[in-house]
């Protein structure tokens, strides 16, 4: 079973200076960038988030093997799954103050 600390290099972020506010998922450890639809994401199921929803950029250009893309793919939507996780925690613990 992977740890929270597996995940700290993982950033989500919202570019709320563009019009369309995209949000990307960032690992600079990694040095990708994955753009999505985080909405859709919430509800979808990991072969749609691989398929449809993550674009998945390098910062360096250069592209790893697919095995690798596949893996770093796992990893953004295991992190996804903790974050959300996370958020329902802390928002059930806002309503118990």
């Amino acid at each position: 079973m992977s740890h929270h600390t597996d995940y700290y290099h993982w950033v989500l972020g919202e570019n709320i200076l563009r019009n369309d506010r995209p949000t990307y998922l960032i690992n600079l450890e990694l040095g990708v960038s994955i753009r999505l639809d985080y909405a859709a994401s919430y509800f979808a199921s990991y072969e749609e988030f691989s398929a449809d929803i993550a674009d998945v950029q390098f910062i360096t250009g250069e592209r790893p093997t697919k095995v690798r893309v596949e893996e770093i793919k796992t990893d953004a939507w295991n992190f996804l799954a903790l974050f959300e996780r996370k958020e329902e925690e802390l928002a059930y613990e806002r309503s118990e103050d």
